[in-house]
């Protein structure tokens, strides 16, 4: 978060992206993101996340370039999402979705300068951001996750873009269909140049940033409001895209306080218009907790949606109480004054007809004998002027008066409506604003709900936690104890080893020491019998030395006969 079927633009250029391109993406688990974007509600915003409206004329619009018209910009690496062809690749389409359908019809937050367009902002109670800046055909818009400076999602009058981390993760074709990854074509090179500029406009977005002109955002949200709708009949038409939406009820829950939070600047600015932005810009509506951000101390330029939505009523109720007072007041001295004009004009009529009687008298002065034979003729041509004029000036007095009455009966029947609008619009707004505080009670009973069923979660997590470290340090007792009887019965049997060997060396040894002592009492008795056979020996030969001797000496008898063999004795055996 790639064959391709190439067009000839850019297909060199792309196959470096396709050699890098061969492992599957896992889509963003919408929970996981929520959990990061509600942490990072907490946090407060350094720069204006809102300025007020201003009542300006409303700028000159400056499209931004077309994508082809982008500079050049190194092909970012493609990749398939896990899982394709079970909806997890409507994820990012549907995050942004989700943000922009809870902005309702509320104005942009701010605008900022990027070469000369200016692009609008819309920043979330979480940190969210989405930029839009027109194009030829509409708008293209750039959807940031809390904390990132760079779009995972963009959109323009044709197509859209799923990021990952800086990796093509998702192409959607027009109408909302997922485009095929082998067909992606030059749209790589379209995503890699808007990747780059989304980088861009988030830089220039941390510098000035600009307030909104009320007239230019009323000229112009009609087109941005069909784009949206258009946007939502493709996710419509989509059935994994719908589906996808329906198992995210997270995302719902998520956007409520940002739903209420923009309802009640649709209605600050609605009012405002019907002032004809008259009076100073409303207040933004702003999260509670960002009422402690240094710049969103002032409570004419800030106030919580809470205050926004209660107070609402009353603005617009006197409002147009007043616009009816201030309409009847109008008709009553347009009445007036085209009374006066009737009366100026018959008093003007009259004073012709006088002088024109001083001229006649006067001529008749100076010539007496025409003006006699003239007199008959010319008195019953005055006679019958004068009826004229006065017949003329009585049916434009009435005429006056008639117009008069039916001016004041219309006003008083203009003035009548008006104070039934406003009773109406009062009565509205106060319907309103009681179901806005029924909402908002609850969207609050709600989220302590999900406050106390987080709460009930951590503890049970916690109590799990607590088990599995007891039954950890349970296991690791038993393991130890284990290895202590193993090691205890290893040194034992060592121990019993040890002996058994030492036992047998002593063994061995005292059999050695026997077998030595028998070999030297069998080489002693060895020596005695060689030494007895050694003596007897000698005495054999002594005996016989002196039987030869004593033979020699005496007479030789004679010889006797020859007797058998004497018995051999052996040698004597020692006693």
């Amino acid at each position: 978060m790639a064959g391709f079927r190439f067009s000839r633009f850019g297909a060199s250029v792309a196959l470096a992206a396709l050699a890098l391109a061969g492992c599957n993406r896992a889509a963003p688990d919408a929970q996981a993101l929520l959990n990061n974007q509600s942490a990072a509600a907490a946090a407060l915003p350094d720069l204006p996340a809102t300025l007020p409206m201003t009542d300006a004329p409303a700028p000159p619009v400056t499209t931004a370039p077309r994508v082809a018209a982008l500079p050049d910009a190194r092909p970012i690496r493609a990749v398939r999402v896990r899982d394709a062809g079970s909806g997890a690749e409507y994820a990012y389409a549907d995050a942004a979705y989700q943000f922009a359908d809870a902005l309702g019809e509320a104005p942009p937050d701010y605008g900022f300068d990027y070469d000369g367009v200016e692009p609008w902002a819309w920043q979330g109670y979480d940190d969210s951001v989405v930029f839009a800046e027109p194009v030829s055909g509409g708008y293209r818009t750039y959807y940031y996750r809390p904390g990132a400076d760079e779009p995972y999602f963009v959109r323009d009058p044709y197509y859209s873009y799923g990021y990952d981390d800086g990796q093509l993760a998702v192409v959607y074709a027009p109408d909302g269909a997922v485009v095929p990854w082998a067909d992606y074509g030059p749209q790589v090179i379209y995503a890699s140049r808007y990747l780059v500029r989304g980088r861009d406009l988030w830089r220039a977005s941390q510098e000035r940033r600009i307030a909104i002109s009320a007239q230019g955002w009323a000229d112009r949200r009609a087109g941005w409001f069909e784009a949206r709708q258009q946007w939502g009949a493709a996710r419509a038409r989509q059935p994994m895209w719908s589906n996808y939406a329906r198992q995210d009820a997270a995302a719902q829950s998520h956007w409520q306080e940002e739903q209420a939070r923009r309802a009640a600047d649709t209605r600050r600015f609605a009012t405002w218009q019907a002032q004809s932005f008259r009076s100073s810009p409303p207040p933004r509506a702003i999260p509670p907790q960002w009422q402690q951000a240094s710049w969103a101390r002032d409570p004419h330029r800030f106030a919580p949606a809470a205050a926004a939505v209660a107070g609402g009523a009353a603005i617009a109720g006197g409002v147009m109480a007043h616009n009816a007072q201030i309409a009847a007041q109008r008709q009553q001295a347009l009445a007036m004054r085209q009374q006066q004009q009737a009366r100026q004009a018959q008093l003007a009529d009259t004073a012709r007809i006088q002088q024109e009687q001083a001229r006649q008298q006067h001529a008749f002065a100076e010539h007496p004998q025409p003006a006699m034979r003239q007199q008959p003729a010319d008195a019953g041509q005055m006679r019958q002027q004068a009826a004229r004029l006065q017949q003329q000036q009585a049916r434009e007095a009435e005429m006056n008066q008639r117009h008069a009455q039916q001016q004041q009966a219309r006003a008083a029947d203009m003035a009548h409506r008006e104070q039934a609008n406003a009773v109406r619009a009062q009565q509205q707004q106060a319907r309103a604003a009681e179901m806005n505080q029924h909402r908002a009670q609850q969207a609050a009973r709600m989220e302590q709900q999900q406050r106390a069923r987080a709460a009930d979660t951590a503890r049970r997590e916690q109590a799990g936690a607590a088990r599995a470290q007891e039954m950890r340090a349970h296991a690791e007792q038993q393991q130890q104890a284990r290895a202590a009887a193993m090691s205890q019965r290893r040194e034992q049997q060592a121990g019993r080893m040890e002996q058994q060997q030492q036992a047998h060396a002593a063994d061995m040894a005292r059999r050695e020491h026997a077998g030595a002592a028998r070999a030297q009492e069998m080489q002693a008795r060895a020596q005695q019998q060689q030494q007895a056979h050694a003596a007897q020996a000698a005495e054999r030969a002594q005996m016989q030395a002196a039987r030869a001797q004593e033979q020699r000496a005496a007479p030789r008898p004679a010889a006797p006969p020859h007797p058998s063999a004497p018995p051999r004795h052996g040698p004597e055996r020692p006693r």
